[in-house]
């Protein structure tokens, strides 16, 4: 059987590290969708419920 990714890629192995990029992970996908977390600081997910915005893109008056 193979080996899981959480075995072998090196930047995952450490629990602490794991947990911070996949929160800038979260954080940067959340962003491209145009998801935002509102009050979010130092670019982490926050551990509670958050709470999530989208905003829309606004349209020219054209």
């Amino acid at each position: 059987m193979k080996k899981s990714l959480l075995e072998t890629n090196p930047y995952l192995k450490n629990p602490e590290q794991r947990k911070r990029l996949l929160r800038r992970s979260l954080v940067s996908s959340f962003a491209v969708e145009g998801i935002y977390l509102q009050e979010e600081t130092g670019g982490a997910v926050k551990e509670d419920a958050p709470v999530f915005t989208v905003r829309t893109r606004s349209t020219s008056a054209r």
